[in-house]
């Protein structure tokens, strides 16, 4: 080989090895590349994983919130029903205590006005009486007196209208 020759192939083979260097780089920096857009893509998809995950919490969250607000309406409804329905039995039982007084007043009226009655019924009772007694006892003189005026007259009497 001469000396052309031999330049020449060492040019060929340092171009030979440029081109394969300039490969390789290539090869690399598509490698690099690639490694960089799937290391983005990664990033992206966990971007977006986070995302999806934080929009899920936060509807977990609302959806949380709405059940507490739910619950608190139910206890606040039922809270207001147990006032409604005591503050009705304490009315019944109100009216109920009204009630029964109003019935022991009219109970007593009746026994006042009952003993009252029975009370002046004795009084007309003893007041009969007394008027038969004194009708008797006007009977009684009446008739006494008749008998002295009727009975008849003595000796003594009669000498004396003769």
């Amino acid at each position: 080989m001469t000396m052309g020759q031999w330049r020449n192939q060492l040019i060929a083979v340092a171009t030979a090895d440029d081109d394969d260097a300039q490969e390789e780089g290539e090869e690399e920096e598509e490698d690099e590349e690639e490694e960089e857009e799937r290391e983005e893509e990664e990033e992206e998809e966990e971007r977006e994983e986070e995302k999806e995950e934080e929009e899920e919490e936060e509807e977990d969250e609302e959806e949380r919130e709405e059940e507490e607000e739910e619950e608190d309406e139910e206890e606040e409804e039922d809270e207001e029903e147990r006032e409604e329905k005591e503050e009705e039995e304490e009315r019944e039982e109100k009216e109920e205590e009204e009630e029964k007084e109003d019935e022991e007043e009219e109970e007593e009226r009746e026994e006042k006005e009952e003993e009252k009655e029975e009370e002046e019924e004795e009084e007309e009772d003893e007041e009969e009486r007394e008027e038969e007694e004194e009708e008797e006892e006007r009977e009684e003189k009446d008739e006494e007196e008749e008998e002295e005026n009727c009975r008849p007259f003595t000796k003594c009497e009669s000498k004396m209208f003769d």
